[in-house]
Formats: structure tokens, sequence, C-alpha cells
């Protein structure tokens, strides 16, 4: 049944997924340091898609390239959790794929937390989490819950089947 609550869990799961492409997952500001005194030179935002309301006069260190992978994490999740939201008659089926989109989701947290500030690091600059890094984390979680409930489901229903 499409009314369970794992649904609505991959539901949720799915919206935070997408909030990735409207919210900034990192503000990075570019410091020079001027005699004694630290001055900020730079300031850009970093989305998944890019670099989002650069300054007039920033000239961001990466090109657009380097947001492909992470992209492409992104749309093949989206594409996962939303397949598996109808799968809901064959829960193991389902469980294959939630297991999927969670391993999906760890690589995204991996690469949104520990890759791309590495890529600053020959660089003067402050890297601050946007809210777009916690929605990985958020989907992460419901993933997880709805894993959780599947597999309560299942559970249930052999329990069920060795009664008859």
């Amino acid at each position: 049944m499409i009314q369970r609550i794992q649904t609505l869990f991959l539901l949720i799961a799915f919206i935070a997924t997408t909030f990735l492409f409207f919210f900034p997952v990192a503000s990075i500001t570019e410091v020079t340091q001027v005699q004694s005194e630290a001055l900020e030179t730079d300031y850009y935002e970093l989305g998944v898609t890019g670099f989002i309301d650069p300054s007039p006069t920033s000239v961001p260190q990466l090109s657009n390239h380097t947001f492909i992978p992470l992209i492409i994490i992104v749309i093949m999740e989206l594409i996962l959790i939303g397949f598996t939201i109808f799968r809901y008659k064959n829960r193991l089926h389902q469980l294959k794929l939630v297991k999927m989109g969670i391993f999906l989701n760890i690589i995204l947290v991996a690469g949104i937390f520990l890759n791309y500030p590495k890529l600053f690091i020959n660089s003067q600059i402050e890297i601050e989490p946007g809210t777009g890094a916690y929605f990985p984390l958020i989907s992460l979680i419901f993933l997880v819950m709805a894993y959780r409930y599947i597999l309560k489901d299942e559970k249930l229903v052999k329990s069920v089947d060795r009664l008859r």
C-alpha cells in the first residue's frame, strides 16, 4: 500500500534531496592578509550545480566541471528514491533499492563534507557549511527509517505466512 509510513519517509528523503538544488552547500570567503589585517576579498556560495550568486568581482577558483560528479549522484539518488516509492508491492526489492539509496547518500555526504573542502586547501579561505549541507543528512536519516519500517513489514508478513 502506498499510504504506509515508509512511503512518507521516502517522500521526505526525496524532498530533502531535491532541496540541494535550491540551497547553497557552503559559503566561501577568500581572505587576503594586508600587513596585519585580514581583508575579505571574495565571497561566493557553493551549490550542488556550481557557484551561486558570486559577487561581481569574484572569480571562483574551480570550474563548473568539478560539480558534475555531485550532480550525477544527486540525480541518481532522486531517481532511485522516486522509483522506490512506487515499488511498495515488492518489499524485498524495495529494501534493496533503499540500501542502494543509503549507499548513494553516504557517498553524497562524503563528497560534500570530505572532498569539496579539500579542493580549496591551497588558498586562504574560510568555508562555512550552508543550509544545503544538512539536507543529505536529513535524507539519510529518513532513508534509514524507511528501511527499518519496510523490514518490519516484511517480518510481519513472514510471521503471518507461518501461521497459515
